[in-house]
């Protein structure tokens, strides 16, 4: 057996009771009691709800960090710190992350270490500040990511 629940309205609400009702298939009676349910569904969690709100805007400051980070790293991966013995000039991503020449396909580990004899040449005055650069992107990554992971 079910309860009634005598309740007076504005006409503005009963309108929208009215069209929830209608687009779900339900009679008006069937409309009020899902409304109803949902709403003390809804009032019970509200704490949670808060939760989960200030968790998404604590990730959305993450993620925008990590953003950062990525176009520092990706601007200094594009960064040209020396030249193959082909004459192609060498970018940090050629260097860290490819490991050769994009022209002739030359490995580029021992112009970095300073013993290939080859002819290629890195920019050591730009080499230190960029390697620099490029551990302190990652830590800023790390960190962040090390603070969503808790």
């Amino acid at each position: 057996m079910s309860d009634t629940i005598y309740a007076r309205v504005g006409p503005e609400l009963k309108e929208a009771t009215d069209q929830y009702a209608k687009g779900h298939g339900m009679s008006l009676a069937s409309g009020v009691s899902d409304l109803l349910s949902r709403g003390l569904e809804a009032a019970e969690n509200e704490s949670s709800i808060r939760v989960l709100e200030q968790r998404t805007h604590e990730l959305q400051s993450e993620l925008t960090r990590v953003r950062d980070a990525a176009v520092a790293l990706d601007g200094r991966l594009g960064q040209v710190l020396g030249t193959c013995e082909c004459g192609e000039s060498l970018t940090g991503q050629d260097f860290l992350v490819v490991g050769r020449c994009p022209r002739c396909q030359k490995g580029v580990a021992g112009l970095m270490a300073g013993n290939d004899s080859s002819g290629g040449t890195v920019n050591r005055n730009e080499f230190a500040p960029f390697l620099a650069g490029i551990g302190v992107t990652l830590a800023l990554i790390i960190l962040a990511y090390s603070a969503t992971s808790e």
